[in-house]
């Protein structure tokens, strides 16, 4: 009781001090003192001028500046700005152990309840057939019976309730006689063994397919024949009967290494190289089993890429690395919400930037690995969407102490360039600009909206200019002007992009530093925009 009644007194004897030495001159309180009422706490109000008229002030001083509309505290021998809030930057990546064996890429990953398998895969002057199991509560690589197929790159995997399965790819000798597969095999983790399935049917043997599983079925579609022939056709495996049934084709145009994924009852694939090998596209599509159908959905803003990776994580899809038009390797990481139809930029991938890597997802979180960054790799990466591991606060106005980051005006915005070392990662979305529609030139109009994607340019937060859709019916005359692109999206050089200007032909497009966009070569009925993409300064 002693105790108690001592605390009671001394919290008086505060309030009835602080009431005592409130001072009201020019409609502000003055330093050292304070007012509180049921309202609050009111510190001192002065200007900088009053403030700095201060003969003596005392460390923990402090008073609410009225020229910026800040508080003050005084500290060490001088006033600094208290004004502010937290930014939180979440750090996704977290380094594992690496995969057993050596580096490699193109490999096969994927999950069966609570372990990871990654196996298959190019070693530089071999393929491979080793497979390996990660128990992620141990971070520890198990190695298992080797894949009971051929030694092969470029395959794909998928599971279904507790087996996994291999299949497609190319085999042979490494840049000489590449042989494609249609085989499917089987991965029983209880027996750690390997069973034969039925193959794809008819001539469809392949590589750089995609994969994914829906429910109890599982879909092998898309890669190419050979250099020449892509495919678009799209099969579904049932594990109960051991059959295989030709599904809808996929609609636009004929690919290889694109991605492909699962989220929840739909499948996803996009991205991808065209058959020229060298031309890739950044469109993203919707396969829904019940109806048997395709829906167009948002352009993946993170460019066009091929051999990049994709996993779903609950109702969200990730895709990210991969290699774009001129062979740039790239760590960009995106999540896709497939109610909204919207991608939101992620941390970048943790590693190197890189293609032919290979990732699953178990239990939340996402797990990246292997790849050609100019070596091969085995280094793996796991990626959790909800953590994060430390915060920033931005302060005031003007920069007060190490822990300051980001000078704000009088609006809360950034004034000026910011320049910063190291990654940065953005917590909330990153909104990409939207497409502009140019002004078609010379009688080219859009091919068939909505159905096809009009004509659009946009730049993304790395100034990449992306084009996208397709045009038809224009003059196709060599150098005749299809658009003009405005200042800020023109390059520094001619550029010339190989596209796609029927179901079976290229034409050839350039875009010049003046902004023209020009055809060079192909015909009027079709003119595919989507592989063309370029960085400007």
């Amino acid at each position: 009781m002693a105790k108690f009644k001592t605390q009671f007194v001394m919290k008086r004897i505060i309030l009835f001090s602080l009431i005592l030495f409130s001072l009201v001159g020019k409609q502000h309180l003055y330093a050292q003192s304070g007012t509180i009422t049921t309202e609050g706490v009111y510190v001192p109000q002065l200007t900088t001028a009053e403030r700095n008229a201060i003969a003596t002030p005392a460390n923990g001083q402090m008073i609410y500046n009225t020229d910026d509309n800040c508080f003050n505290v005084y500290q060490n021998g001088t006033w600094g700005k208290l004004i502010g809030f937290d930014v939180l930057v979440p750090d996704f990546w977290i380094q594992k152990s690496n995969v057993g064996g050596s580096g490699r890429s193109r490999a096969v990953g994927f999950s069966i309840g609570n372990k990871g398998y990654i196996g298959t895969g190019t070693t530089g002057q071999n393929f491979t057939k080793d497979f390996w199991e990660y128990d992620p509560t141990t971070f520890v690589w198990t190695q298992k019976a080797d894949f009971g197929g051929s030694a092969r790159q470029e395959a794909v995997g998928f599971s279904i309730a507790n087996k996994g399965y291999i299949g497609t790819g190319n085999e042979g000798i490494l840049n000489a006689n590449f042989v494609n597969r249609k085989d499917l095999w089987e991965y029983d983790p209880s027996t750690n063994s390997w069973t034969e399935k039925a193959s794809l049917p008819g001539n469809t043997v392949r590589n750089g397919a995609v994969g994914f599983s829906i429910g109890t079925k599982g879909y092998i579609g898309l890669g190419s024949l050979d250099k020449n022939t892509y495919l678009n056709d799209l099969w579904e495996y049932d594990p109960a009967a051991d059959t295989w049934t030709q599904r809808a084709v996929f609609p636009a145009q004929f690919r290889a290494n694109a991605v492909g994924l699962a989220i929840g009852t739909k499948g996803y694939v996009g991205m991808g190289v065209l058959p020229n090998g060298f031309s890739m596209v950044a469109d993203f599509w919707e396969f829904n089993p019940v109806s048997n159908t395709w829906v167009q959905k948002a352009y993946y803003p993170g460019n066009a890429y091929a051999d990049a990776v994709g996993f779903s994580i609950g109702n969200k899809g990730y895709v990210g690395t991969g290699y774009s038009f001129n062979s740039e390797k790239r760590n960009s990481f995106w999540e896709y919400e497939p109610m909204a139809d919207t991608w939101t930029q992620m941390a970048n991938f943790g590693g190197t930037p890189r293609n032919g890597a290979t990732g699953f997802s178990i239990n939340g979180i996402g797990y990246i690995g292997t790849g050609f960054d100019g070596v091969l790799r085995n280094d793996f990466w796991a990626f959790d969407p909800n953590t994060i591991f430390k915060g920033i606060t931005t302060q005031g106005n003007v920069f007060n102490g190490p822990n300051q980051l980001v000078q704000l005006d009088g609006s809360g915005n950034i004034a000026g360039n910011l320049t910063l070392t190291g990654d940065v990662s953005v917590s909330g979305k990153l909104n990409p600009e939207n497409f502009i529609a140019p002004t078609l030139l010379n009688s080219w109009v859009n091919y068939s909206t909505p159905t096809y994607e009009a004509a659009g340019y946009a730049k993304d937060k790395e100034s990449r200019v992306k084009l996208k859709g397709t045009i038809k019916n224009g003059t196709a005359a060599s150098g005749t002007t299809l658009f003009n692109l405005p200042v800020g999206y023109r390059p520094t050089e001619i550029l010339m992009f190989a596209v796609t200007n029927s179901a079976t032909a290229l034409g050839r497009v350039d875009v010049y530093p003046n902004g023209d966009v020009k055809i060079m070569s192909g015909g009027n009925t079709l003119l595919s925009l989507d592989a063309i993409a370029f960085k400007v300064n």
